[in-house]
């Protein structure tokens, strides 16, 4: 009995009884609600409706063998997102967001150990969480790393959103010259512990930011007695949390247009209008930023007299999905709506 007590806590002190497991702390039935997960027992995977441990009825001790603790790091309630975040780093702190703890244990009768080791700890994300721009291996979140024999489990809810940054668009040329590149998005969830189960509820998300489409090349034109110039207009950026910027257009000769920022995680910006300078030079558009199976563009060419035309721009990459430290990281996946297609790699490796 003190095997089990120590495992899932002491209900009553040294009267605490077997049979006192079939409830929630307070005498409260299971199955019980921690964010977007329900737990059917006190040993059970949540949303699944089983587990060892009966919760009416006999109750044996050997309905106990081989079960963990399970505890809930808290990315589900409001305010509990953010951008690149570390679920180690928040099991660690084990402070409050809001009324609720970072770590909730199912049960409640003991508060978290120190050590993970030998529980299932299931990081639970219902909020939107966002990385940063530039890097393409920063990461929105990142599990880190943890205790030898942790059961880990990424468990994202209907309304959660793992999502690099999108990339800016590149700018566009400064009279005739090439424009510049997109940017390139960055990565959504970052895994550093082997094995680790990621699960995907309907509606929810993990994704890379998409990259920046490309700057438009610009032109010139040079006439007995005149001089033609004309700027490339910037590109469009890249859909991610948070978005990527458009890019600018220069004022040289015909002003290139500025790139449109992209709307969401969902939606990019587009790349701005071709230039003319009296037909003689043409600046290129810029590039629209990619969004979700949609690859950003590059920027058009200029065209202007004597072969004068800039290259545009060439496209910024996508961020990925999911990366892992490294190839030896084991993460399975289950994805039953198919919410990853299109939204980045699963296997690029290297995390920050």
């Amino acid at each position: 009995m003190a095997q089990i007590a120590n495992e899932f806590g002491y209900t009553q002190g040294s009267a605490t009884k077997i049979g006192d497991y079939q409830h929630i702390v307070g005498g409260g039935n299971f199955p019980q609600q921690i964010g977007g997960l329900n737990f059917a027992t006190i040993d059970g995977s949540p949303n699944t409706g089983t587990g060892s441990v009966p919760t009416s009825g006999p109750i044996r001790m050997s309905n106990f063998r081989g079960t963990r603790l399970q505890q809930v790091v808290n990315f589900w309630s409001s305010g509990s997102g953010g951008f690149r975040l570390n679920a180690k780093s928040r099991y660690n702190t084990n402070g409050m967001i809001g009324g609720n703890n970072h770590v909730a244990v199912v049960g409640g009768y003991k508060g978290r150990p120190s050590s993970s080791s030998g529980t299932a700890v299931h990081i639970h994300v219902n909020q939107a969480i966002g990385s940063e721009r530039f890097d393409q291996d920063h990461c929105a979140l990142r599990t880190g790393t943890w205790d030898t024999s942790t059961n880990l489990q990424v468990d994202v809810g209907g309304s959660g959103r793992i999502q690099g940054a999108g990339g800016f668009g590149g700018d566009g040329a400064n009279g005739a010259t090439g424009g510049n590149q997109g940017g390139t998005g960055t990565s959504g969830l970052g895994v550093e512990y082997s094995p680790t189960q990621v699960n995907i509820a309907s509606g929810g998300i993990i994704s890379g930011g998409f990259g920046g489409g490309g700057g438009g090349g610009g032109a010139h034109d040079h006439d007995h007695k005149s001089e033609r110039t004309a700027s490339g207009s910037g590109g469009g950026g890249g859909a991610g949390l948070p978005v990527g910027q458009g890019g600018t257009g220069p004022n040289n000769g015909t002003n290139g247009a500025e790139g449109e920022a992209a709307i969401n995680g969902e939606l990019a910006g587009e790349g701005g209008g071709e230039t003319n300078n009296d037909s003689e030079a043409v600046g290129g558009n810029g590039g629209d930023g990619g969004s979700p199976n949609e690859a950003a563009d590059a920027g058009e060419n200029g065209s202007g007299g004597e072969g004068s035309g800039g290259g545009g721009g060439a496209a910024g990459g996508d961020g990925a999905a999911i990366r892992r430290t490294n190839s030896s990281i084991q993460v399975n996946i289950s994805d039953p709506t198919n919410a990853l297609n299109g939204r980045g790699s699963t296997t690029a490796t290297t995390v920050q």
